[in-house]
């Protein structure tokens, strides 16, 4: 009886272990705009709806600066890592962007991953723009031909990481180590944008797709939208565990 306690408190142990280190995961496919989850902060000729299951993106053709935007009503906290698909359906060489990032709620800092053509028609696959207290910078710019892939954003300990997805892997675009202290929750938010003179500011059209953010924890949001699930460390732990009881019931089987 003793020996069946035992075991039964151990798995209970491991049990309790996978549930306080599991990470909690939202998905969003976009077959509808669900206003729990983002808001319409399209301004200038921009604008957001969803159709055919993604979320489409746009500005107005010769209305300057436009932005189609949306952010997210929910909140990243601790060590996150989310990521969405684009398409670039319409771009100009003028000045067109497709923009994935975050930004903390405190406005302590931010990291932008976009995708862009500049005025003087040169084609970035990204640029890695990093801001800490107001102040901006730069970390990574290359040239590419690609007009579909993926973004993704994460955040370990300290450092924020920006990667876009190319010859079947992830690959780093840039990182950025944030100063001690700096802990505040963030908010997602997904753009396209033009720019240019009111007579030629071109029509931007991204489609976005399959968001996922994958956190220590998500705030601002009902918990029917949020599924928890263990680490990787956790669920080693939980195999060796499991794998340890086979064991302790075979010695005792044995004796």
């Amino acid at each position: 009886m003793k020996k069946k306690i035992t075991v039964l408190s151990l798995a209970i142990i491991l049990l309790l272990a996978t549930s306080a280190y599991s990470q909690i995961l939202l998905n969003d496919k976009f077959d509808s705009f669900d206003p729990a989850l983002w808001g319409n902060y399209s301004h200038d000729g921009g604008y957001a709806t969803v159709e055919n299951e993604y979320l489409n993106l746009k500005t107005t053709e010769d209305v300057r600066g436009g932005r189609g935007v949306v952010s997210s009503n929910f909140n990243l906290s601790g060590d996150f890592n989310t990521s969405v698909d684009y398409d670039l359906v319409k771009f100009d060489d003028f000045f067109s962007s497709a923009t994935f990032g975050i930004w903390a709620k405190d406005n302590s800092f931010a990291m932008l991953l976009v995708r862009k053509f500049d005025m003087n028609s040169v084609n970035y696959y990204e640029e890695v723009h990093f801001m800490v207290d107001g102040n901006w910078q730069t970390g990574f710019s290359t040239e590419t031909n690609d007009f579909t892939g993926s973004l993704r954003l994460s955040r370990y300990g300290s450092t924020l990481s920006a990667y876009y997805y190319s010859a079947g892997d992830w690959q780093l675009a840039s990182n950025a180590v944030l100063p001690s202290g700096y802990n505040s929750a963030v908010r997602v938010f997904i753009e396209t944008g033009n720019d240019g003179d009111a007579g030629n500011a071109p029509a931007v059209e991204v489609h976005y797709d399959n968001f996922m953010a994958d956190a220590s924890n998500i705030t601002g949001v009902d918990e029917r939208y949020l599924i928890a699930q263990p680490e990787p460390g956790t669920i080693i732990l939980l195999g060796s565990g499991l794998l340890g009881l086979g064991a302790f019931n075979y010695v005792r089987r044995k004796k």
